[in-house]
């Protein structure tokens, strides 16, 4: 359903106001200030920022499927395709929450760069360069230092809790709408787990990454977060076992960070994720860490 909309013409509605195509350059430039730009600037000066190096037993299990790597790029055309439908289907009355969804997205792209400027993290468990062209992409303008928290999984979580949202806020049932929202579903779904497939990511990065979205927008609750990471990695060839450690270990991380936030009184919440960044720094860095001035690269 979504898939079919041509690009083109997801493309022609960024086009078609001028609102639109304010907002649709304000997030090439975010991309650039917040994601591209830290992790170059920590390429060329290594000793200005700490680094976190990702990892966990469970990682050593996750299949390595280059396949998905089609899925793992495509996440901001499906994004915006999502939007389209919207706007195809409810017509203009739709654009106050095309925009609205534009805005919250420029606002993760502004909190994760909030927290790859204080600290950035990489992982042990990116695969060699892959002979696919897709990849050797990927190897090249992504230096591999920005993975908590995960853009992939913070833009089309967002998409999928704010799909719902939306069609309640126009009074479409979403009996009537079970096809688009399963796919909707299904694909924010595929997309977390092939950041992990591609061997972009490790496991520990989905939990913090959750945590932010439920900190920025109290519509994502945990009821949300219960249902979305359990329908991850079902169809996976590992055992039942290892695939229920794995949400075990993203609901068990995810639960510690919410009740912490609500023990400091829902604030902090950079903060907590930049804590936990420190577990996988040395102790001294993740003294240094902690009392690090924010400042900008």
């Amino acid at each position: 359903m979504i898939h079919s909309i041509p690009s083109s013409q997801a493309a022609r509605m960024l086009l078609s106001d001028w609102r639109l195509v304010k907002r649709w350059l304000a997030l090439i430039w975010n991309a650039v200030d917040h994601f591209f730009l830290p992790q170059y600037h920590s390429l060329l000066w290594p000793w200005r920022r700490l680094v976190a190096t990702l990892s966990h037993p469970l990682d050593r299990d996750i299949p390595f499927r280059p396949r998905e790597v089609v899925a793992y790029l495509g996440y901001m055309t499906f994004w915006f395709k999502t939007l389209r439908w919207f706007y195809d289907r409810i017509g203009k009355a739709a654009l106050p929450d095309i925009l609205r969804s534009m805005d919250e997205v420029l606002q993760l792209y502004r909190e994760a760069g909030a927290i790859y400027r204080r600290c950035q993290s990489t992982t042990t468990t990116r695969a060699p360069l892959p002979r696919h062209p897709y990849f050797a992409l990927i190897y090249l303008v992504d230096p591999h230092l920005a993975c908590i928290p995960s853009l992939h999984i913070l833009l089309i979580f967002h998409n999928e809790i704010g799909a719902a949202h939306i069609l309640r806020r126009h009074g479409l049932s979403a009996g009537e709408n079970r096809e688009f929202l399963t796919a909707v579903r299904e694909e924010a779904k595929r997309i977390t787990e092939a950041v992990l497939l591609v061997k972009q990511h490790s496991v520990v990065d989905v939990a913090p990454t959750l945590f932010l979205l439920t900190a920025l927008f109290p519509n994502f609750r945990r009821e949300e977060v219960r249902d979305f990471v359990g329908r991850l990695f079902r169809d996976w060839p590992r055992p039942e076992a290892y695939k229920q450690s794995l949400r075990a270990l993203i609901l068990s991380t995810y639960d510690e960070f919410l009740a912490e936030y609500e023990a400091r009184g829902r604030s902090g919440y950079r903060e907590q994720i930049l804590e936990f960044l420190g577990r996988y720094t040395s102790p001294a860095a993740a003294r240094k860490l902690s009392s690090s001035p924010r400042r900008r690269a």
